[in-house]
Parts: C-alpha cells; sequence; structure tokens
C-alpha cells in the first residue's frame, strides 16, 4: 500500500507541511474525487488507443494558475494500468470527460495532486476521469439556462430560500 509519502515520491515532490506523510493512501473502486477532478466508474468507449501509464505517469490536468498538476500513476505492481486521454478526440462542449481509465484485475492506479489534495487509489475497473462543472446561481431577473438551478430545486441552495 502507498502512503501519501511514497505516492509522491513518484512524482519528485516532497510532502507539504500541512499534510501526513505517512497517511496511507486506500485503493477504492467507486466514485471519487480529488480537487476539480471526479472519477467516475463507467463503460468506457471501444478504442485502440489506449496508452499503458508508464512509470514516470501521466499529466492529466495542469495547474496553469498554481501549478498543481493532478498526476496518473500504476500502483505498485501494476503494469496493465492504461490510459485513454480526451485530447484530440471529438466530443460535446458539454462533456467534461479528461480521459477514460483501465484498471485490471488486482492491480490500481494512483492519482497524485502535487500540493493540496493529496492522492487517490483507483482500484480494478473502468473509469471516466471528469472536470467538476461549477454551479452557477441565477440572479433574479437573469435569464436561466438548463445549467443554471433555481436555488429553491437545488438541494445546495434550499436552505437559503425564504418561502
Amino acid at each position: 500500500m502507498h502512503t501519501y509519502a511514497s505516492a509522491l515520491n513518484l512524482i519528485g515532490v516532497t510532502v507539504p507541511g500541512h499534510l501526513v506523510a505517512d497517511a496511507e493512501v486506500p485503493i477504492l473502486t467507486g466514485p471519487q474525487a480529488q480537487g476539480d477532478l471526479l472519477v467516475l466508474p463507467t463503460t468506457p468507449p471501444s478504442s485502440d488507443d489506449w496508452q499503458i501509464v508508464s512509470a514516470t505517469g501521466v499529466q492529466v490536468i495542469h495547474g496553469e494558475a498554481t501549478g498543481n498538476t493532478h498526476w496518473l500513476h500504476p500502483g505498485f505492481d501494476s503494469p496493465g494500468v492504461s490510459w485513454l486521454p480526451m485530447t484530440g478526440r471529438r466530443h460535446s462542449e458539454d462533456d467534461l470527460a479528461v480521459g477514460y481509465l483501465r484498471v485490471p484485475h488486482g492491480q490500481a492506479a494512483l492519482l497524485i495532486h502535487t500540493d493540496e489534495h493529496g492522492a487517490n487509489g483507483i482500484g480494478a475497473g473502468d473509469y471516466v476521469l471528469n472536470r467538476k462543472r461549477q454551479a452557477h446561481v441565477a440572479f433574479e431577473g437573469a435569464p436561466r439556462t438548463s445549467r443554471t438551478p433555481h436555488p429553491a430545486t437545488s438541494p445546495l441552495f434550499s436552505d437559503l430560500v425564504d418561502d
């Protein structure tokens, strides 16, 4: 099992002082979140373009403003972990997928964030890695779109609305 320190060591980064270096990274197979990135079980598209995730890792999202990056790595003894990036692929403007991950039975992948969010251990299965969409609250009189929830109907904002 990886600790946060052993996971960060894979990408040559030391553990920030505000995080626990010897915290174990659990291996999970359900939905997960890491900052602005979601890992969701799915059925991936059929493709011949899957790439083995090498020991040097894959930058899934490069942190442009802060320099913090989400890195995808194979876990210990996990040579079959593969990645299907969405870069250069046709997908709708609404599609938040940055790529797909395949972890074979008995293997694991690590999603490592360089500064803030620690590391996630990802167990056997197929996953889509999605960026999160920001929820926006409509102002009174502002045009509504299908992506703009009404505060009274949104569970995140229902406590803020006076009836």
